[in-house]
């Protein structure tokens, strides 16, 4: 089907599936669940697919690999609520088990929706090599580091340490040199782009302007993975 948006709808039924935590709940709206959120997410998927090719043949496109679960697992977390009230898609490479990789992603929140490119938890090596692309100024870094700049439109995110690590660097450097995670993201709360479908022609303009920024992960997710600095 030709994507033509999100529903106020399949918002709510996430909302409400996560707040009455039922099986029975789910297991009698799960068809509809379906139906409204991620039907509507495989057809944003089939509909950028080529564009999100242009940027790297090598990202997975087969929507059931790239689309959130509704059920969350819950064994690892102090949280045992069942069911998120949010949903997602993730264009990334081939994964080897649970290597954490960058890639774009795609989201709808109850109280907004984005999109953005980075990790979802950089492993410390990884962030160790960022931080050497980014102080020798690496011709990837500062591609990358000019994308962001003149994107306007996405913010840095990732948690911070409290003291730099480098503090004698450029002062421009520094919220990339001392970022725990990496990664970039616009979030927007005017829901009617997000309903209307109208929002996907701008998202890709982003997305391609933030190229630089995704192959510069890319580029110190292989140094690290190589054992080399890049």
């Amino acid at each position: 089907m030709a994507f033509s948006g999100f529903s106020p709808e399949g918002l709510d039924l996430l909302i409400e599936n996560r707040l009455q935590n039922s099986k029975p709940f789910y297991d009698e709206h799960k068809d509809a669940i379906k139906r409204l959120v991620q039907q509507p997410m495989a057809d944003l998927i089939l509909e950028i697919s080529d564009a999100m090719r242009e940027i790297d043949p090598l990202f997975v496109l087969v929507p059931s690999k790239m689309i959130s679960r509704v059920r969350r697992d819950t064994r690892y977390t102090r949280d045992k609520t069942l069911y998120r009230d949010h949903a997602w898609c993730t264009f990334c490479r081939p994964k080897n088990g649970y290597d954490a990789r960058p890639c774009y992603y795609f989201e709808v929140m109850p109280d907004s929706w984005g999109y953005g490119a980075g990790y979802y938890r950089a492993n410390p090596a990884e962030l160790a090599v960022l931080r050497q692309f980014v102080l020798r100024e690496d011709k990837r870094f500062l591609d990358a580091f000019d994308a962001v700049r003149h994107s306007g439109k996405f913010e840095l995110y990732g948690e911070e340490f409290k003291r730099p690590k480098f503090p004698d660097a450029k002062p421009e450097y520094q919220p990339w040199l001392n970022k725990k995670n990496i990664g970039l993201s616009y979030s927007c709360t005017d829901f009617g782009p997000l309903f209307a479908g109208t929002f996907v022609d701008g998202m890709l303009k982003d997305l391609r302007a933030i190229a630089p920024f995704y192959h510069f992960l890319c580029a110190v997710h292989a140094a690290a993975e190589s054992g080399a600095d890049g």
